[in-house]
């Protein structure tokens, strides 16, 4: 492999203050380090643009708060370097992040990422382990990354597919950093997985990705996007699933209007959902409607899913 390109750290910030300090100590641990890190305060309320030029950050400041998607473009447009990663001001990073990605962003690759776990960050314990396949990754990457999101935090990102695909969707309060790995993979850009936890997100019960309805909301919005142009043909099952999945957490959550649009692409993908299920199910979806099958089969699987096993 030849000599790692540059990488820019770039770092979206809101009411950030407290948690920068920590950020840069894991970030001056680096080995390799990053080339610059740079900042960006989205209208914070707090000390965010104090602490990070105490810090010796560069920070760009804008007002008003205009959420996290223009952030992230705003920093993407003035990075200096043709690589970058972006990371969330309140997450961890493992020291030999670049040592493990940087030597796979060449011209071969556009996208280099890793594994990643959501923690408690009290207790530390790992809500979710966020795991990728490399094979998939590197030859169907649309598709996996349906099935499973990828936040930015995994990823370095090459600044020209990134302009090529418009960086983030300003519509999306939250699941833009997921769906530009999808728009990416559409476009074609070329991945490569390191099968490693090399990042750590970091929960608490006021984090961003808590109102759930929101999240939903977004989500629903992403898979119509993604409905709405040329789809490859493995790819149609699984954004049926995504939308069911998505119909049923909406309604669940008070959303009927939301829901039925879920229910609907799901249909005009060619599929009848519910999908899966038991023979009772499939059956009963002739007489009951089927926004209320998608909802009562989402509940079960919740129940089963938060249920110890013994």
């Amino acid at each position: 492999m030849s000599t790692p390109p540059p990488v820019t750290l770039l770092v979206p910030c809101y009411n950030a203050a407290r948690f920068l300090p920590r950020l840069m100590e894991a970030v001056r641990a680096l080995r390799p380090p990053f080339a610059g890190v740079l900042a960006y305060d989205d209208g914070s309320t707090d000390d965010t643009v104090a602490v990070a030029r105490s810090l010796g950050l560069e920070i760009i400041t804008g007002n008003p708060n205009r959420g996290v998607a223009h952030a992230r473009n705003q920093l993407a447009a003035a990075a200096p370097t043709a690589w970058f990663h972006f990371h969330d001001a309140d997450d961890l990073i493992a020291p030999d992040f670049l040592l493990k990605l940087g030597p796979w962003c060449d011209e071969h690759h556009d996208v280099v990422s890793c594994n990643a776990d959501w923690i408690d960050e009290d207790t530390r314990r790992v809500m979710i382990p966020w795991r990728f396949d490399p094979a998939k990754i590197a030859q169907a990457p649309f598709g996996h990354l349906l099935r499973t999101a990828m936040g930015m935090n995994n990823s370095i990102i090459r600044k020209s597919s990134w302009a090529a695909i418009g960086g983030c969707d300003e519509r999306l309060a939250i699941w833009e950093d997921a769906d530009v790995h999808i728009r990416l993979a559409r476009a074609g850009a070329r991945f490569h997985h390191v099968p490693e936890v090399l990042t750590w997100s970091l929960r608490r019960d006021e984090s961003f990705s808590n109102n759930y309805l929101r999240n939903w909301r977004c989500r629903l919005l992403t898979l119509e996007s993604y409905a709405a142009g040329p789809l490859p043909t493995e790819a149609r099952p699984i954004l049926a699933e995504a939308a069911e999945a998505a119909a049923g957490e909406l309604a669940i959550l008070g959303d009927e209007t939301a829901a039925r649009r879920g229910i609907a692409l799901c249909r005009s993908l060619g599929f009848h959902p519910p999908l899966g299920g038991s023979t009772p199910v499939r059956l009963l979806r002739f007489f009951v409607p089927a926004l209320t099958l998608v909802r009562w089969q989402r509940r079960r699987r919740q129940r089963a899913q938060s249920t110890p096993a013994t």
